[in-house]
């Protein structure tokens, strides 16, 4: 039997899932475009999908298209795990790049309630860790099934696939647990010296190269 099953099992509903709380004094972290096609302002999720290159995008499984139901947003738990997904394909920080990120990071108003894919969570429910970094037309298929069965979930905790630390993805239900503004917001250029030594910090910590 393969570790992450290419379909979910038909008894998936009957299945118990592991809850995760991600609570209210722990912040979230995301880097977004503010221009190009995916550009996204703070607390959008993304409604076109599912993206080729997403691993737990729930949307139906067609042409990437505007779904006016579903979305996903994702976030890390940290600034250098948001800049590891967000980078990892050049494993490069640079400060002025199309899209022209920027970096927001808040406390959700609420607890936030996801379906847990850590530790033995996946297992739970007929998967194994290795959906963490398995192939993405799998994961987001285990994802649209997930969403599925559990629609009152806001997303799923997950493990980073670059340093191991705690992600989420947040999914439609989600959507009321962002505050009116970020506590942070900074585009990736700003040339605040504090904050440039902070990304630097987080591209040495990655080893990625930051320019």
């Amino acid at each position: 039997m393969a570790k992450v099953p290419a379909t979910p099992h038909l008894d998936l509903a009957a299945r118990t899932p592991i809850w995760a709380q991600w609570p209210r004094d722990a912040p979230l972290w995301q880097i977004a475009n503010t221009t190009g096609p995916y550009a996204s302002a703070f607390a959008t999720l993304r409604t076109i999908g599912p993206l080729s290159s997403a691993r737990f995008d729930p949307h139906p499984d067609s042409t990437a298209t505007a779904s006016g139901s579903e979305g996903v947003l994702y976030a890390a738990s940290d600034l250098p795990t948001a800049v590891a997904e967000r980078f990892q394909h050049a494993r490069e920080l640079r400060r002025h790049q199309p899209g022209n990120p920027v970096v927001y990071a808040w406390f959700p108003t609420r607890v936030v309630r996801l379906i847990d894919l850590t530790d033995v969570g996946a297992l739970r429910l007929g998967a194994a860790h290795a959906i963490n970094s398995a192939r993405k037309d799998v994961t987001r298929r285990w994802a649209r099934a997930l969403r599925s069965t559990w629609p009152d979930a806001d997303g799923l905790r997950y493990t980073s696939s670059m340093t191991g630390r705690a992600c989420t993805a947040l999914w439609a239900p989600a959507r009321d647990s962002f505050p009116p503004a970020p506590t942070f917001a900074l585009l990736v250029s700003h040339p605040a010296p504090t904050w440039q030594r902070l990304l630097r910090a987080a591209a040495a910590e990655l080893g990625y190269t930051y320019a």
